[in-house]
C-alpha cells in the first residue's frame, strides 16, 4: 500500500508541472503581442500615436475638439503601421480627442489643456497695539 501512496503525490506534481508548462507559452505570446494603438507623452504638449494594423484595415486618426467636434488633424491610410508625431503646444485651452479607427474598433484617448497661472499668498506679521485683545 506504501507504493501506491507516493506515486500519486508525484504524479500529482508532474501533472501539476506539465500543466504550467504548456499555460506559460499562450501567455507570454498574448502579453508580447503589440496594442493596436499606443499614444505615448514624449514631452511637454507632444504625444507619439502609434498604429498596428496587421490585417491592413482602413485605419483613421483624427484629433478632435469636443467643444464643437471640429476635426483638427485627419489622416487615413492602409499601411501596416502608422505613427504621428502630434504637436498640440499651440491649441487654446480645452478639451480634445485623439480618435483611432482601426477596422471596426475605434480608440479614443481625451486631452485637456488648461493654462494654469500661478497664485500665491504669503503671510506677513503685523504689530498693531491698538487692536489688542481685552
Amino acid at each position: 500500500m506504501k507504493t501506491l501512496i507516493k506515486p500519486a503525490p508525484s504524479l500529482l506534481l508532474l501533472a501539476t508541472c506539465l500543466g504550467l508548462g504548456f499555460t506559460t507559452p499562450a501567455l507570454a505570446q498574448s502579453a508580447g503581442r503589440p496594442q493596436p494603438v499606443n499614444v505615448d507623452q514624449v514631452s511637454d504638449f507632444t504625444y507619439l500615436l502609434r498604429v498596428s494594423n496587421p490585417a491592413l484595415e482602413r485605419s483613421e486618426v483624427k484629433v478632435v475638439r469636443l467643444s464643437n467636434n471640429a476635426v483638427l488633424f485627419h489622416n487615413a491610410s492602409y499601411a501596416h503601421t502608422l505613427g504621428h508625431k502630434l504637436n498640440v503646444r499651440e491649441l487654446p485651452d480645452g478639451e480634445y480627442a485623439f480618435v483611432v479607427k482601426v477596422g471596426k474598433k475605434t480608440h479614443r484617448y481625451t486631452l485637456d489643456i488648461h493654462t494654469q497661472m500661478q497664485r500665491s499668498a504669503r503671510l506677513g506679521s503685523v504689530s498693531m497695539p491698538s487692536m489688542a485683545v481685552r
